[in-house]
Protein backbone atom coordinates (compact mmCIF):
# COMPACT_ATOMS: atom_id res chain seq x y z
CA UNK A 1 0.00 0.00 0.00
CA UNK A 2 2.94 2.17 -0.17
CA UNK A 3 2.36 3.07 4.11
CA UNK A 4 5.40 2.74 6.38
CA UNK A 5 5.70 1.45 9.82
CA UNK A 6 6.97 3.62 11.96
CA UNK A 7 10.75 4.06 12.72
CA UNK A 8 10.81 2.53 16.10
CA UNK A 9 9.06 -1.22 15.03
CA UNK A 10 11.58 -1.83 12.40
CA UNK A 11 15.25 -1.22 13.00
CA UNK A 12 16.46 -4.45 11.47
CA UNK A 13 15.35 -7.97 9.56
CA UNK A 14 14.63 -9.58 12.84
CA UNK A 15 12.64 -6.99 13.98
CA UNK A 16 10.61 -7.49 10.41
CA UNK A 17 10.36 -10.77 10.46
CA UNK A 18 8.68 -10.40 14.10
CA UNK A 19 6.08 -8.38 12.76
CA UNK A 20 5.95 -11.32 10.19
CA UNK A 21 5.60 -13.96 12.52
CA UNK A 22 4.06 -12.63 16.07
CA UNK A 23 1.75 -9.75 14.88
CA UNK A 24 0.82 -11.70 11.49
CA UNK A 25 1.39 -8.42 9.50
CA UNK A 26 0.55 -9.17 6.25
CA UNK A 27 2.06 -6.22 4.08
CA UNK A 28 5.35 -6.68 5.50
CA UNK A 29 8.63 -7.58 3.17
CA UNK A 30 12.19 -7.24 4.08
CA UNK A 31 14.41 -4.97 1.31
CA UNK A 32 17.96 -5.46 1.15
CA UNK A 33 19.86 -2.62 -0.41
CA UNK A 34 21.28 -3.53 -3.83
CA UNK A 35 25.14 -3.41 -2.47
CA UNK A 36 25.52 -5.13 0.89
CA UNK A 37 27.92 -7.67 2.65
CA UNK A 38 25.13 -10.63 2.65
CA UNK A 39 28.04 -12.89 1.07
CA UNK A 40 31.76 -12.64 0.17
CA UNK A 41 31.09 -11.80 -3.36
CA UNK A 42 28.49 -8.70 -2.73
CA UNK A 43 31.13 -7.49 0.17
CA UNK A 44 34.02 -7.53 -2.69
CA UNK A 45 32.05 -6.04 -5.10
CA UNK A 46 31.39 -3.27 -2.26
CA UNK A 47 34.72 -3.18 -1.55
CA UNK A 48 35.92 -2.59 -5.27
CA UNK A 49 33.34 0.09 -5.63
CA UNK A 50 34.49 2.10 -2.31
CA UNK A 51 37.97 1.54 -3.35
CA UNK A 52 37.37 3.35 -6.99
CA UNK A 53 35.15 6.20 -5.40
CA UNK A 54 32.38 4.74 -7.84
CA UNK A 55 29.25 4.46 -5.96
CA UNK A 56 31.01 4.98 -2.39
CA UNK A 57 28.31 7.33 -1.33
CA UNK A 58 25.31 4.50 -1.71
CA UNK A 59 27.30 2.11 0.54
CA UNK A 60 27.75 5.03 3.05
CA UNK A 61 24.17 6.02 3.24
CA UNK A 62 23.46 2.16 3.02
CA UNK A 63 25.48 2.20 6.44
CA UNK A 64 24.46 5.29 8.28
CA UNK A 65 20.82 4.02 7.37
CA UNK A 66 21.44 0.65 9.27
CA UNK A 67 20.48 1.41 13.05
CA UNK A 68 22.06 -2.00 14.94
Amino acid sequence: TGDLFEIQHVNNKSDCIDLINVENATDVRWVNVKVNFDNVGLGYLSLLQVATFKGWMDIMYAAVDSRE
